[in-house]
């Protein structure tokens, strides 16, 4: 067995099982093409081959995520995992896996995170659950008029940098967020038979938040992004929706945990559902925790056991110090205050669940009280969120 990542010549091999697993075997679109390459440039497949030639692949794609206000770090996304269908069952799609934990420390993406098919299947690699969403269903016709919605008007080409400028200013409030290059901000264009529709709210000049969709069905019409930075935004543009009720009976859109919409108009012709969003994982835990940077105010340090059978240069004790926004880990003899598997230690770094929901669960165990609540400011932030797929 040989495992490596893919050469340009391989590429219509690896599309083929692409093919295969996830487009019902039709080639010539966009779904059997694995070859997308964001701006940063960053994205490999990873391959398995036996005597009889490749028979599974990885996509890792080379993204950036925010972790609050003040850090950005690398995340490899992994953007599918596939086995031809005579190849499964025998081990490779989990060896492909392996290999591109250890290819992704090698490139510096210190986190990942993937859409699962099996919760349970990638949780063996230690990737977990790192947070939810709210899914709303709103009935246009329930939703109230404001008289902010007059300063609502159509986003043109011109205000797409502006938007941008919301969207990061929003995204550096969680945790999870994608730093979005030209191609992410690729839904703000047209499809080729379909118009894409964006609006902003505006006060006092500044922009405030936007929606964007494309016109789907009359029963349920998905917004693309929901974003607001203030109550008055989310008003307003919540008004624009009330309009639209001749047209469209429901809009569906996803919010952060913590959003305010509840607040605003709850309704009971409104819904809302939980859904779980990606898993995620640390793939270098000593360059993650020391990218990580923990309020100013406050110090001190925490003794941790981690187990990561999967990336063994995680593995071990390691004492983590912190003091004016700074972090600094190193391997320790000392006796652990407490010990955790990386599934746990990625939820804590992400944000979602809070530590003390972890520890109610039994995922943390606690030797030490002083130690455990060192690491809680340690890693006390926002929550995580995230509204982009891959």
């Amino acid at each position: 067995m040989d495992i490596r990542v893919l050469n340009a010549e391989e590429k219509e091999q690896a599309g083929y099982i692409w093919s295969l697993a996830f487009s019902h075997g039709s080639y010539g679109n966009e779904d059997g093409d694995i070859s997308s390459d964001p701006e940063w440039g960053g994205t490999y497949t990873c391959g398995v081959f036996d005597e009889a030639g490749l028979q599974a692949v990885v996509v890792v794609n080379d993204y950036r995520i925010y972790l609050g206000a003040e850090v950005v770090v690398p995340m490899g996304g992994i953007g599918g995992v596939a086995s031809l269908p005579a190849s499964r069952g025998k081990g490779y799609a989990g060896k492909c896996l392996q290999f591109s934990l250890e290819k992704m420390r090698e490139t510096g993406h210190i986190t990942s995170m993937l859409y699962p098919f099996s919760w349970d299947y990638y949780r063996r690699f230690g990737w977990e659950w790192i947070g939810t969403t709210r899914k709303y269903k709103v009935r246009s016709s329930s939703l109230k008029g404001d008289p902010e919605t007059e300063k609502v008007r159509q986003a043109t080409e011109a205000d797409f940098p502006t938007i941008q400028h919301v969207y990061e200013t929003f995204a550096k409030r969680y945790r999870g967020c994608m730093v979005r290059n030209e191609q992410g901000w690729n839904m703000l264009k047209h499809r080729k038979n379909r118009y894409t529709v964006t609006y902003i709210y505006e006060h006092e000049g500044q922009v405030e938040g936007y929606i964007v969709y494309r016109g789907d069905k009359e029963e349920e019409t998905e917004i693309r992004e929901f974003i607001s930075l203030t109550g008055r935004a989310q008003r307003a543009l919540l008004g624009l929706l009330r309009r639209h009720d001749m047209q469209v009976k429901c809009f569906t859109w996803s919010a952060p945990l913590d959003d305010s919409f509840w607040s605003q108009q709850f309704h009971w012709d409104h819904s809302t559902t939980l859904e779980a969003v990606p898993m995620g994982r640390v793939v270098d835990m000593v360059k993650a925790t020391e990218a990580w940077r923990p309020d100013v105010t406050v110090k001190g340090s925490t003794v941790f056991a981690l187990q990561d059978s999967h990336a063994p240069w995680n593995e071990g004790t390691w004492r983590a110090e912190f003091e004016g926004g700074e972090v600094r880990v190193k391997p320790s003899t000392a006796t652990p205050q407490l010990t955790l598997d990386i599934q746990a230690f990625s939820q804590v770094y992400l944000g979602t669940p809070n530590l003390e929901s972890i520890r109610f669960a039994d995922r943390i165990r606690v030797h030490d009280e002083a130690g455990y609540r060192a690491f809680t400011d340690l890693f006390r932030g926002p929550l995580m969120w995230i509204n982009d797929g891959f």
